[in-house]
């Protein structure tokens, strides 16, 4: 490691780019989401994603935010998906979180989608392929290359009731009976990590709606029974966009879906431990899960009502939330680590004791799954991230609250040199003016 690049993790482990695009992200918020609880601009800035890589999609799911046209619709040049995701990298910043996604991405040559990959990485981006995923199963060397030659670390995995076209499907199939699918999936990314001995992360995307509300639990299950597979799960209620065919319901908000997780978890769980942009658009808490056999163990970031839970976490994430892991060797870490540590000594001896607190304040539950450990002589301990995303139907857009929820959007998306809210792209319909001029249909690639 150059001296120079030594100096500088040492004396600056949050870099300043990071620091001030997350400072310039917090002041853009309203007054009224600039709360103890809200992490952008301190942990996070928000999240991108490309469009019109290739609308196209294989499936037809019943809840769809393409726009009619999609399958006509002419794919993006290579230029112009470099252009968004050279936008992406200034909106965000260092390490940014980008989706490449749009219809289905994998529907791409493996050879160009590891373009896109290799692209974002090399700007600064830390890119994440969205997809259902089949082709991955009919051809895992597609994925395996994507990793071993383009990088590829991040990937999301989208298996819900409502996605027409997975030879499972049915009009009745329910969420236990598509678990096979998930394993199938769990089993590729296990197999991944062993045959390129990379990092492989991922994440599980459900679409919700009134006919699976109460099956979230049944995916819960199997999710905490695969947490060595899957380390994030987001649940997405359904919305009025695209060519969705399911009845969206006024009635299905995020209070429902949180306590159907916490239902499936064992334990009310804190929805306001941390505030991701507007509280009616996400709930995103990571947990540590504990588990032996069916036994749980669940430990929140922030409980409810715990003032001192409250208060350590606004001063961790404010001292080092902004710290970036990815794009740095193993020595850069470590020092970054302990440049951190450095520069908050106090802050590590709060650590210490709030650990023994929270043990506890968890003792109970701590105790009883040790105690079914040392019988069965096995347990895993893992972190997992809860996400719920609610994206906007046209009829709320215009609401004062729309509106509120359009200025503290966390996901946004390049259209003509500005980054516009998500629900904005597909609740106006705008995304299908966006479509190029349908023509000879052609694989993205083809000569």
């Amino acid at each position: 490691m150059a001296m120079k690049t030594l100096v500088q993790t040492l004396l600056q482990p949050i870099s300043p780019e990071r620091r001030r695009v997350n400072a310039g992200r917090f002041l853009d918020l309203p007054d009224s989401l600039k709360t103890e609880e809200q992490i952008i601009g301190f942990a996070h800035h928000s999240c991108g994603a490309t469009h019109g890589v290739l609308e196209r999609c294989d499936f037809a799911c019943t809840s769809c935010y393409l726009g009619e046209e999609a399958n006509a619709a002419e794919p993006l040049s290579r230029e112009e998906v470099f252009q968004q995701l050279d936008q992406l990298r200034e909106f965000l910043g260092p390490q940014g979180k980008a989706q490449i996604t749009a219809g289905e991405v994998t529907l791409l040559p493996r050879e160009l989608l590891g373009e896109y990959v290799r692209y974002a990485i090399d700007i600064g981006l830390d890119p994440m392929v969205m997809t259902h995923g089949r082709r991955f199963l009919q051809e895992p060397n597609y994925l395996q290359r994507l990793i071993e030659e383009d990088g590829l670390e991040k990937i999301s995995i989208h298996v819900d009731a409502t996605q027409r076209g997975r030879e499972e499907w049915s009009p009745f199939v329910t969420e236990e009976q598509l678990h096979p699918v998930r394993d199938r999936y769990a089993s590729l990314i296990r197999e991944m990590r062993a045959k390129t001995g990379r990092k492989l992360h991922a994440a599980h995307t459900v679409t919700i709606t009134q006919r699976n509300l109460d099956q979230i639990p049944a995916v819960m299950r199997w999710l905490v029974r695969n947490l060595d597979a899957f380390r994030m799960v987001s649940f997405q209620p359904v919305a009025e966009v695209g060519r969705t065919q399911d009845r969206v319901s006024s009635d299905l908000t995020l209070t429902d879906v949180w306590e159907h997780i916490g239902a499936a978890l064992g334990k009310p769980l804190n929805r306001d431990a941390m505030h991701f942009g507007h509280p009616e658009c996400h709930i995103m808490i990571p947990v540590v899960v504990a588990r032996v056999g069916e036994q749980l163990c669940v430990l929140e970031s922030a409980r409810a009502g715990k003032r001192w839970d409250r208060l350590y976490l606004r001063r961790l994430l404010r001292a080092v939330g902004g710290y970036t892991v990815r794009g740095k060797s193993r020595g850069e870490n470590i020092l970054g680590i302990a440049s951190l540590t450095l520069h908050n000594p106090l802050l590590l001896l709060e650590t210490l004791f709030y650990g023994l607190y929270r043990i506890w304040g968890d003792r109970r539950g701590l105790a009883r799954i040790l105690v079914q450990a040392a019988r069965q002589r096995t347990m895993s301990v893992r972190p997992l991230a809860l996400v719920v995303h609610k994206f906007m139907s046209p009829g709320e857009l215009e609401t004062p609250l729309g509106r509120e929820r359009l200025q503290a959007c966390t996901f946004r998306v390049p259209v003509a040199g500005e980054l516009i809210p998500m629900c904005e792209l597909n609740a106006t319909g705008l995304r299908s003016k966006l479509y190029p001029a349908a023509g000879p249909r052609k694989v993205v690639g083809e000569s």
